[in-house]
């Protein structure tokens, strides 16, 4: 998108603008003209504010227009999509967690959110895995992560896939070692705003399946390898509660809501939702499987009461009978359940 207007175009299809600020409660646009007298007219909202006395376009972007202003840089966010980037800078406990590993901003102007924020002139560190996983351990070093919240995680699915109008429908549980952190988004290793699209379908601020960011910025691999290893062992990927396979799937399917927010193509996104049906259709036959279980321990359960009031004078049969059906239900279950590490 560089050099070109960044405007949405598409938003989430079948509403004029503003019918879709009605809808989802957002903020209108603010298209800046980009001047010396609109800048020093800006509300200098926090931080310290650096002289500037010229102003130029480096480009336009997925996250707005970014501005060299002599001994720093600016990103203006025409649609702010709330204070996520200036929060993480302006509590100070927060931002000493983490200030050492991103680029944050430093002063910022809000107007509906984070509306321009100013950066140190530098380009940003390339995302790795392991300063991924850095930044998550201080963050959880430092109190900010929270416990799973698998209803608003749903939630904000069901939201995406109404607005989207898609074909697919999935809700999964999550293990205990699936936490929050704070919402935030990176380009590189900087801090820059949520995505309009996320804004859009989703308003609460909920805190997010830490796992989800290192899916998201593909490097999932290097941060399994330098992540605390209880938050990457195997009731956190597997499929059963979730797992690697749900968290590909928020991350695909908000990466289809910034396309349509934003007219873009999404071949690789389209292919990867075509085939949610059909690995839904395998863990349908897998719950379908684990039936046997709850049949087993009612029948075992029943043999004793019946065999304590008499009425069964072998009731080892009914032991062995049901025991047996637990067992071989736990075993297909398990046998039925997909490999976390298979592509979907």
């Amino acid at each position: 998108m560089e050099g070109k207007p960044w405007w949405p175009s598409g938003i989430i299809q079948s509403h004029d603008d503003s019918s879709v600020y009605t809808k989802w409660g957002t903020n209108p646009f603010h298209p800046p003209e980009i001047s010396i007298d609109w800048w020093n007219g800006l509300d200098k909202s926090w931080g310290e504010w650096p002289e500037v006395s010229s102003i130029a376009e480096i480009k336009h972007d997925i996250h707005g227009i970014w501005l060299d202003i002599g001994e720093h840089i600016a990103l203006v966010n025409p649609t702010p999509t709330g204070n996520h980037s200036s929060r993480l800078a302006r509590n100070h406990k927060l931002s000493k967690s983490i200030s050492s590993l991103v680029d944050l901003p430093i002063a910022g102007s809000l107007k509906d959110g984070d509306y321009v924020l100013i950066y140190c002139k530098k380009e940003p560190e390339i995302i790795s895995g392991k300063s991924l996983a850095a930044v998550h351990h201080s963050l959880i070093e430092g109190g900010w992560s929270t416990p799973k919240d698998e209803r608003n995680w749903n939630d904000r699915l069901k939201s995406v896939e109404e607005a989207l109008k898609t074909n697919t429908l999935w809700r999964a549980p999550h293990s205990k070692n699936t936490i929050g952190i704070p919402k935030f988004r990176l380009d590189g290793m900087r801090v820059v705003p949520i995505s309009l699209s996320e804004k859009l379908v989703w308003k609460e601020d909920t805190n997010l399946p830490m796992i989800r960011q290192a899916v998201e910025y593909e490097v999932l691999n290097e941060w399994m390898e330098n992540i605390e290893p209880k938050y990457c062992d195997n009731a956190v990927m597997r499929t059963a509660t979730g797992g690697l396979a749900h968290v590909k799937y928020d991350v695909n399917i908000f990466q289809k809501a910034e396309a349509v927010t934003y007219g873009l193509e999404s071949k690789s996104v389209d292919n990867y939702l075509s085939k949610v049906d059909r690995f839904q259709a395998e863990l349908g036959i897998m719950r379908l499987l684990k039936m046997g279980l709850p049949l087993a321990i009612t029948g075992l359960i029943s043999t004793l009461w019946l065999s304590e009031a008499g009425e069964f004078e072998n009731p080892l049969i009914g032991y062995v009978t049901f025991a047996v059906i637990g067992i071989i239900s736990a075993l297909l279950y398990r046998g039925k359940e997909p490999d976390w590490r298979q592509e979907l």
